[in-house]
Parts: C-alpha cells; sequence; structure tokens
C-alpha cells in the first residue's frame, strides 16, 4: 500500500508540473471575446527595427550641487558630471551617473553602470562619434524605477558619443510582446522615440506588429507606427493601445468595436475637418479639397531642417497638378510655388493639434476623396511611398 501511494503521489506531483508549464505556456493566450487584453513585455537590446534618436546634454563643473554624493576617479582632468534622470514622475531622484573628462591627451567620459555611486569601478571610454546602426558599442546601466507599484531595479542601453559637434546620448532599447489570439500568432514592438533621455514610458509611446501568424516585417514605416489611443488591426478586429506601465513591463490593449467611424489620424480612421488660413490669405477648408487626393506635408526648415522643406518642393513640382499638397512648418521663406500653411497662426490651432501636434514634424497625412487617412509618411521618404498611393 505505501509503494502504490507513492506511485499515486509522483504522478500527482508530475501532472502538477506539466499543468504548471502548460499555465505558463498559455499566459498570452487569448480569445477575439476577450475585451481587455494585458500582455508582459520583454526589453530588448538596440533599435531592432524602430529608428532612435539622440539629446545633446549639458555637463556642469563637479563643484556644483548634486542630488547625492559620488566617488570620483582619479588621474583625469577637466572632470565633468551629469545626471540622467530615469523616472519623470517620481520625486525621488532616480538617475544614472555620468562623467567626462581628459585623460592622456583624450577626450573621455564615464558612465556608473552598475549605479553604486562609484565611478572608480566602471570603464573609461573614449568619446567617438556616435555609431548609429551597430549595437556593439552601447553601455548598459542599472537603475532604479517604478513599475506603477512599488520602485524596482531595472536596465538598459545607451548610445553615446558626438553628434554634430555636441555631447550626446540617447537611450538603445525596445519592448515586445508575443501572444496568440485565437490561436493566431503576433509579436509586436513597443518605443518610445519621444523621450530620448528618460527611461519612463507614457508620454508619446508607440507600438508595432512585428510578426503576424510566423510572417516577419523586414522594415517598419510610419503607418505601422500605432500611437498611444490607435488601435491595433489583429485579424480585422481593431484593439486600441489603452495602457502601458510606468517601465514599460506592462501593456494594456481594449478591443474597439468603432473604429471605422472614428475621427483621428491613424490610417483608416476618418480624417478631422479642418478650416485654416494660408500664407497668401486664402481660407480652405477640407471639403473644398476632396476632389483630389490631398497631402498634409510637414517640415521642419524652423529647425533648420533644408532637407525636408526641399523635400516639399520637389513633392510640389512633382505631383502637384495631380494632388493637393498644403505644405506646413513655421517661418517659411519661399512662397511662390505651393500652398503654405503657418502652424503658429493663432486661427490654425485646431489643424495644428490635429495634424502637426509638437512645433517640429516632418510626418505627411495622406487623405483620400473619401476624407480618410490613407497613408502615413516622413517627408523624406516620399518618393518611395507617394507614387504608389496615388497609383493605388
Amino acid at each position: 500500500m505505501k509503494y502504490i501511494f507513492k506511485i499515486s503521489m509522483f504522478f500527482a506531483l508530475i501532472y502538477m508540473i506539466i499543468g504548471c508549464q502548460n499555465q505558463k505556456s498559455i499566459e498570452n493566450r487569448f480569445s477575439s471575446l476577450n475585451d481587455t487584453i494585458i500582455l508582459k513585455t520583454k526589453k530588448v537590446k538596440g533599435n531592432g527595427l524602430f529608428q532612435f534618436g539622440v539629446s545633446s546634454i549639458e555637463f556642469q563643473d563637479t563643484s556644483k550641487s548634486f542630488s547625492n554624493p559620488v566617488k570620483y576617479p582619479k588621474n583625469i582632468n577637466d572632470l565633468k558630471r551629469f545626471q540622467l534622470k530615469t523616472d519623470f514622475d517620481e520625486t525621488k531622484n532616480y538617475n544614472v551617473e555620468m562623467l567626462k573628462g581628459n585623460k592622456n591627451g583624450k577626450q573621455i567620459f564615464i558612465v556608473d553602470e552598475n549605479n553604486n555611486k562609484d565611478f572608480t569601478d566602471d570603464s573609461i571610454r573614449e568619446y567617438k562619434p556616435i555609431i548609429w546602426s551597430k549595437s556593439a558599442n552601447l553601455v548598459r546601466c542599472k537603475y532604479l524605477i517604478s513599475n506603477d507599484t512599488e520602485i524596482v531595479t531595472d536596465s538598459s542601453w545607451l548610445n553615446i558619443g558626438d553628434s554634430n559637434g555636441n555631447f550626446s546620448l540617447g537611450k538603445r532599447e525596445y519592448l515586445i510582446s508575443k501572444f496568440e489570439i485565437d490561436n493566431k500568432k503576433y509579436e509586436i514592438g513597443i518605443i518610445e522615440p519621444r523621450n530620448p533621455l528618460s527611461f519612463t514610458y507614457g508620454f508619446r509611446p508607440q507600438i508595432s506588429i512585428l510578426s503576424d501568424s510566423g510572417i516577419k516585417k523586414d522594415s517598419i514605416s510610419e503607418s505601422d507606427l500605432i500611437a498611444f489611443g490607435e488601435a491595433l488591426n489583429l485579424n480585422g478586429k481593431y484593439y486600441r493601445f489603452e495602457k502601458i506601465s510606468n517601465n514599460g513591463d506592462i501593456i494594456t490593449l481594449v478591443k474597439d468595436k468603432n473604429f471605422e467611424s472614428e475621427i483621428g489620424t491613424q490610417k483608416g480612421m476618418i480624417a478631422p475637418s479642418f478650416k485654416v488660413i494660408t500664407m497668401s490669405g486664402d481660407t480652405l477648408t477640407n471639403s473644398y479639397l476632396q476632389n483630389k487626393l490631398t497631402v498634409i506635408a510637414n517640415s521642419c526648415g524652423c529647425g533648420g531642417d533644408k532637407e525636408s522643406t526641399e523635400a516639399f518642393y520637389e513633392m510640389e513640382r512633382t505631383f502637384g497638378n495631380q494632388i493637393n499638397i498644403l505644405h506646413v512648418d513655421s517661418d517659411i521663406k519661399m512662397l511662390d510655388i505651393g500652398i503654405h500653411i503657418d502652424s503658429q497662426e493663432e486661427f490654425n490651432k485646431d489643424f495644428y493639434n490635429n495634424y502637426r501636434k509638437e512645433y517640429c514634424s516632418r510626418l505627411c497625412y495622406v487623405i483620400g476623396k473619401d476624407n480618410r487617412i490613407v497613408e502615413k509618411f516622413n517627408i523624406n521618404e516620399w518618393k518611395n511611398v507617394l507614387p504608389k498611393t496615388i497609383k493605388n
């Protein structure tokens, strides 16, 4: 009897282990009947299919006041210090500490990689131009951040170096989540591109489908990027990007049953109506322009970007007789060709909030004759996107 009892307990234990494994494997498995989908994410090093920028930073002399003391290295000249805030929503100063200086005639920098406030055990790196395409030289760093319920230790990677003569850095991470809906497999990626100097998610995160039913994308276009509050098309059903945790480890998707009747600038939505004053003094409305395909073309000449400005004029010269093209920017100088809209004009404020949304933008929206958004693209990519859009 004891032998039989032990055999029974053994098989019961096996069944429990298998049951736990199966439960773990179906953690991200859902039905299309689910209105809410909560997904765990995994952090990945580098860029993947996404594009990231950098921001220039300003170091301060070590004699200045800082939020906490650190142990400085020896034999480095002209030391200066920078604190990279890791959690914008936290009142406490959670930072990644950085130094720059000179050693043996070369400019160097040091990152407090293990977050112990001691620079004597960290690597001394030579300051060089940023390499945009590779992840081999990224610096891994640990830090503290809130996950919405508690403070946790997390880590990421930084791209640090010279960009156009400025000491610049940007985080190099993206999030992925793999899941199933009705046995169809998906992989999505999440980024926070507008906030390169913080590890906090939720400012302007973007999400994109990376793989659908085992078919992986080899590139991501502007129209593939879904903004916070917009919806993913998963097998004909739309799920709105509803929520993301402070450190990005959890995202929430909510089924959107009214997508096709909603107004917005996501591809497939009804385009927001508008009424604007052009720089020539004319008043334009979207209803007046519905005789042709309309492109709202944002450039960033206001920031000294000549390439995006010239892209508009090339676009206008190539397709201006076939479609409507509205050039949006501030401080536009050349007005003898095309239709121009001053993004800083108070009368155009609603238009700005719908179709520009930030001081410097290069995003173009294509509105079809049915008044729906049919495409989105970066203005510098018009030669690849616009001919196909017009043809279709």
